[in-house]
């Protein structure tokens, strides 16, 4: 088995024997034991959080739920949003979630509230939104911005 970096074993109504300790304590990994499942899942679940975070990277700064899709001949599709939250600018890093899956981390081409050109949106705006090099846009899908750190 190969072990990496942040690896931790769980063991569930067991206990480990001397040898998989000294394995453990040789390649630093923790052994967490637990007689509970809930307590189980709920190890798990907090570190799945913390790798799944819609943020990893950066620090999320706002985002803006796609209502509409618009097909604009020779720019291509265009994601009539709305902020949900916070601001998003133009230029900035964003990623597409549909769901809890990151469909692509992109930045923020055009942005265009009703046919002026804008720097900045902010919650309650709508907006169209353009990425660069992503147009697969479906309704309901999330557009988050954030910064890098």
């Amino acid at each position: 088995a190969s072990v990496t970096p942040e690896t931790t074993v769980i063991a569930f109504n067991t206990g480990a024997n001397a040898a998989a300790m000294d394995d453990a304590r040789m390649l630093g990994v923790p052994i967490e034991y637990y007689s509970v499942v809930y307590d189980a899942i709920e190890s798990v679940e907090s570190r799945m959080q913390e790798v799944l975070s819609p943020t990893p990277e950066g620090d999320y700064v706002g985002s803006a739920i796609v209502q509409e899709v618009f097909n604009i001949g020779g720019t291509g599709n265009i994601a009539g949003s709305k902020c949900r939250d916070g601001i998003i600018k133009k230029g900035s890093n964003v990623r597409v979630m549909r769901g809890d899956k990151i469909l692509v981390e992109s930045k923020v081409r055009t942005l265009r509230n009703f046919k002026s050109e804008v720097d900045t949106i902010t919650t309650g705006d709508e907006c169209g939104i353009g990425l660069l090099d992503f147009e697969d846009f479906e309704a309901g899908d999330i557009i988050e911005s954030y910064v890098m750190k």
